[in-house]
């Protein structure tokens, strides 16, 4: 079947239902799409295999034998916010659908549904939280390097580079693709310029992970989108050109 392809390794996914017709059906259809499935037919077992760990989403249905889709939500969020959940919910249950969301569910899909849809909404879901994770990790990482104690650790690693801003004449200017070039003389930036280095890095990874799209990197970055713009024309990053090498596949080239 038609499916988008899904980045990184095939992710783990937890199909909650009572019905086993239901699960098989389920399983084996996600399974062909490219993930890999587990699966329980009450929610106490459900949680039980979650805190196993290692999976990427978990999709339950609403109505289970002894804990409904709703106290699952809760209880998984409650254990790791990271992990989407998705509720399926049957026809006409709208209002359970919304408070599935309101108590942390990352999406919710009514029946009858294909399983293709699923797979999709699944799809969609671990990769959401796999870029959020990621910007968590860049987000701390230049937290960390630019705390007060890493300032000497921030001069020493960019002591080479300078902020992109210029026309590339050796010193310390763009090159006019976006990344800085060498000092000339090699010696250690200002702690303001450091620091602008590093912005400059996470906003191109958060425009790499999103194909050059400014509204998901600014989401990414916790930012409006206007201000994420104000910062790219500060910074001197061109997001058209994470596009055009979107578009022709050549993101990690840049």
């Amino acid at each position: 079947m038609e499916q988008r392809e899904l980045t990184g390794s095939k992710p783990r996914v937890l199909v909650i239902d009572d019905e086993e017709s239901m699960r098989h059906a389920l399983t084996k259809g996600l399974e062909r799409a490219g993930f890999r499935c587990a699966s329980a037919a009450t929610g106490r077992g459900g949680v039980e295999q979650f805190v196993g760990g290692g999976f990427d989403a978990v999709l339950t249905d609403v109505k289970l034998p002894d804990l409904s889709g709703l106290d699952i939500t809760a209880i998984l969020v409650e254990m790791d916010a990271a992990v989407p959940v998705v509720v399926m919910t049957g026809y006409g249950t709208m209002e359970i659908a919304l408070e599935a969301m309101r108590r942390g569910a990352k999406d919710y899909i009514q029946k009858p549904f294909a399983v293709e849809e699923v797979a999709r909404i699944l799809a969609r879901a671990v990769d959401e939280s796999r870029l959020s994770r990621e910007n968590r990790r860049l987000r701390a990482l230049v937290e960390r390097r630019l705390s007060p104690e890493g300032f000497e650790e921030v001069e020493a690693q960019l002591a080479s580079y300078a902020p992109t801003q210029g026309n590339g004449n050796g010193n310390g200017q763009a090159n006019g693709n976006g990344r800085a070039t060498p000092t000339r003389d090699g010696g250690p930036l200002p702690l303001r310029e450091a620091q602008r280095g590093f912005e400059i890095q996470y906003v191109q990874e958060l425009l790499v992970q999103t194909g050059g799209n400014v509204a998901a990197a600014a989401r990414l970055a916790g930012i409006s989108r206007p201000n994420f713009h104000k910062k790219l024309k500060t910074l001197g990053v061109d997001a058209n050109r994470f596009k055009e090498a979107a578009r022709r596949g050549r993101l990690r080239d840049l």
